[in-house]
């Protein structure tokens, strides 16, 4: 079933299409979509679509901008141009993208049908293609691929000299294939596989660099395989690099592996310190991926080995995120922050379960038991005591669980991940807030930071974004009567009807029930 992603600024023509089209019935899975470009990049990622429809004229990144970044890190995933603008430039601006669908808005079930088809078939010619030119691999045992093979392989030997990598180049050269590039990064690929089926992954993999169009190169490791990115930039060589190991690890033939490994060496600005490249992304697999174990992750020679606790994407509480990272002077201008939006008469009462959960919660992400480390004493003086002083109790019992924390997880707070969680814990109510934010806030590139998020949080960003929204939208609805739409506003979401789509695809409710099952009068 092709899986299809939406892209459109109008609320109302996304929820024609989502509702009207009958997306199952024709065979295709409607996996998600968004309101801008900016937003739809990473979703596109994380969802691993086959087919973008998008609008052209969008708010923050326009579909044309957002056509050219699939281009460019995912060319497998075919586009359908959207636009109630019949503008002659802009066809010819999405013809020369490689777009091979322009529809007219308003858009008819049976036009989007022959759309979606036409797109369909091409994506399984293409496929088709594939296993063809994976099949004429394993027949050659000689000739241009496999000398190109053998001569990207000597390039990633231990040692080398300036001359042979010189000669090198010629060769390839030679060969039609051009090296020559500001800045390079390794990335090596271990799976566990032998004989035909080792042989089937690594065609794969060749097949999916080169859809790349000359921005990365693969060739046989001892392990797997390894490939070469090609940047114009640091920035620019990071960004493709993790967006081909994210399109390996969902390659069908490697899907199913239960170990696959992609370290990702460090950006180098010359040809001769690619082995500098190679050698740090097989360390960083020696060192933070034994052989033995099963698992599928890909990782970085720039990241700690530690490894993080990975979240529910239903369990997501703000006032638990904003605890989470904070320091012991901190507590008290958090929990009045966070009491403010509450009913003054359950105020305390909320206050004092959701602080007692927060502080349980962090002894345990430090390693230890909340009923040893919590003394009894504070846990009942914060649950009994009223007024100012019953405030004063919560944060007596909050600073406990955190100097715990600190004495426990020396570092802790410091990871690009757990900086990450920190700011979008204080900035999720902004409704303008990206990926590419969070990404800059720990400099990090936004595929780079998407895939590390993912594996250390076990959410993907949206994912996660969501959770934490949904997460504080419970709370005010359980101990406020802000309507839906204020709280709508509150969490991020400009458009109140998308919020209700959403939270009742979390939670299984509208926000008007979810309020009458759960708020205590």
């Amino acid at each position: 079933m092709m899986k299809v992603f939406l892209v459109d600024d109008e609320i109302a023509i996304r929820e024609n299409l989502r509702n009207s089209f009958p997306w199952e019935e024709k065979g295709y899975q409607l996996v998600g979509e968004a309101p801008d470009g900016e937003m739809a990049l990473p979703m596109l990622r994380d969802l691993n679509a086959d087919i973008l429809l998008t609008d052209i004229r969008m708010p923050f990144m326009d579909g044309i901008r957002l056509c050219e970044e699939v281009q460019r890190t995912m060319p497998w995933v075919e586009r359908i141009i959207l636009s109630g603008y019949d503008d002659f430039s802009y066809a010819q601006k999405a013809i020369s993208l490689g777009v091979r669908e322009y529809l007219l808005k308003p858009i008819t079930a049976e036009e989007l049908e022959a759309a979606l088809g036409r797109v369909s078939k091409q994506i399984e010619e293409k496929r088709k293609e594939r296993e063809n030119l994976t099949a004429l691999r394993e027949r050659l045992t000689s000739g241009n691929q496999f000398l190109r093979d053998k001569l990207l392989t000597t390039l990633f030997t231990d040692e080398g000299n300036p001359e042979d990598d010189d000669a090198l180049l010629s060769q390839m050269r030679g060969l039609g294939i051009n090296l020559t590039a500001p800045c390079y990064t390794v990335i090596d690929i271990s799976f566990n596989a032998e004989g035909q089926e080792r042989l089937s992954c690594r065609n794969a993999l060749f097949s999916l660099a080169e859809m790349s169009g000359g921005g990365v190169f693969a060739c046989s490791a001892p392990k797997g395989a390894r490939a070469l990115v090609l940047g114009d930039n640091p920035e620019d060589t990071e960004e493709r690099a993790y967006s081909f190991a994210n399109s390996v690890m969902h390659q069908p033939e490697l899907s199913e592996k239960k170990r696959l490994v992609i370290s990702v060496g460090e950006t180098v600005v010359d040809f001769h310190e690619i082995r500098q490249s190679m050698k740090g992304a097989r360390h960083a697999r020696h060192i933070q991926s034994p052989e033995t174990k099963e698992e599928r992750k890909i990782i970085s020679v720039n990241e700690s080995s530690g490894e993080q606790q990975l979240l529910s994407e239903t369990d997501l509480s703000p006032l638990f995120e904003r605890l989470q990272y904070a320091s012991a002077g901190s507590i008290e201008s958090i929990l009045t922050e966070y009491s403010e939006k509450i009913d003054p008469a359950l105020a305390l009462g909320y206050l004092r379960v959701a602080a007692l959960m927060a502080a349980q919660r962090i002894v345990q992400d430090a390693g230890g038991n909340p009923r040893d480390e919590l003394p009894n004493t504070q846990i009942d003086e914060a649950l009994r005591t009223e007024g100012e002083e019953g405030f004063r109790q919560l944060a007596v019992l909050l600073r406990t669980a955190i100097a715990y924390r600190d004495q426990n997880r020396s570092g802790y707070g410091d990871t690009s991940i757990s900086r990450a969680r920190a700011y979008l814990a204080q900035h999720f109510s902004d409704p303008n807030l990206m990926l590419q934010d969070a990404a800059d806030e720990v400099h990090l590139s936004q595929s780079h930071f998407s895939t590390v998020f993912a594996q250390e949080t076990g959410l993907t960003f949206t994912q996660y974004l969501t959770a934490l929204r949904i997460g504080k939208a419970k709370e005010l609805l359980e101990a406020t009567d802000m309507k839906s739409a204020q709280i709508a506003m509150e969490v991020g979401y400009n458009d109140s009807h998308y919020f209700s789509y959403l939270f009742k695809k979390n939670t299984g409710m509208t926000p008007g029930e979810y309020r009458k099952e759960n708020r205590n009068e």
